[in-house]
């Protein structure tokens, strides 16, 4: 066999890997420029995702996308209390709706898998990274597994409302499971996963569970994945741990120091953004979910 042949042979796997990691990157770029504001979706910019006309616009993109992946997108609507009842009595309930959709496994089965992150902003904020990092990886996660010949398990993919208000988008999902009696595998939820200031690439594991800090620490081991755990509840994962489901969340180094400084402000924009630690960070929750629905 020639030299060169032999190194051909080695050469083009690493090619289509850096394609694909190339691929992954140009689509979370633009899924997050649309998402903050600093590209159009039809005709329209997302520029925050407060209000409820910025929500309502938000929810209307999130359904496209999904539409695109041939999937039906579903809302949930809710009202839930304040934690203070005199706000309710004197203006109104929490209102909203999240957005949701299922990949079904590729066999009859009654187990799901929910990967959720929020997709409101701060008053002003375009929200980039927090949360349209977290966003973008649970998508770009579901497309990949869409692919798969093999799927064990089913997947809910859940944008929540209203993280920014006492979690309440999650609160609501999470009791809407309960009620519904599914039974839930683990959720894992993604927020601000966007500032890698250190280029360590390390992102911070929030308060899992045994079994899932076991096959986050396999695959980790496999590919290379730095992480540091943490006992962080003030996201979308506690909501599910309140109710007993095993959860996880996945964000940036906030325990750690290498945080996003521009969270909850105008400046959390899509220059901020570190795209390639958001792709290394979904590859690493994509090789986690498919570990998970292999076995």
């Amino acid at each position: 066999m020639k030299l060169s042949y032999i190194l051909l042979i080695l050469i083009v796997p690493i090619f289509n890997i850096h394609g694909q990691q190339d691929s992954l990157i140009r689509e979370q770029q633009q899924m997050i420029g649309e998402l903050s504001g600093k590209y159009e979706w039809n005709g329209k910019s997302l520029n925050a995702r407060s209000s409820s006309e910025e929500r309502n616009l938000a929810r209307d993109y999130l359904k496209d996308k999904i539409r695109s992946l041939g999937l039906e997108p579903k809302e949930h609507t809710y009202l839930m209390p304040n934690l203070n009842p005199l706000i309710d009595l004197l203006f109104a309930p929490f209102k909203g709706a999240n957005v949701y959709t299922i990949l079904e496994a590729t066999e009859k089965i009654d187990e799901y898998i929910v990967l959720g992150a929020h997709f409101d902003t701060e008053v002003g904020c375009p929200g980039a990274i927090d949360n349209g990092t977290g966003v973008t990886l649970i998508f770009s996660v579901v497309k990949k597994l869409q692919s798969l010949d093999y799927r064990s398990k089913n997947i809910i993919l859940i944008f929540f409302d209203q993280e920014e208000e006492e979690l309440v988008g999650s609160q609501a999902f999470a009791r809407h499971l309960k009620k519904e009696g599914l039974k839930i595998h683990s959720v894992h939820t993604v927020d601000t996963i966007g500032w890698d200031a250190d280029g360590d690439g390390t992102v911070e594991l929030e308060l899992p569970s045994a079994e899932l800090e076991m096959v986050y620490t396999q695959v980790s081991q496999r590919i290379g994945q730095t992480f540091h755990l943490t006992r962080v509840n003030s996201t979308d994962h506690h909501s599910f741990r309140k109710l007993g489901y095993p959860a996880i969340g996945l964000t940036d180094e906030y325990v750690n120091g290498d945080y996003a400084p521009y969270k909850d402000t105008p400046q959390d924009i899509y220059e901020t953004v570190n795209f390639e630690f958001l792709a290394k960070s979904t590859v690493f929750v994509y090789e986690v979910i498919k570990e998970i629905i292999n076995q």
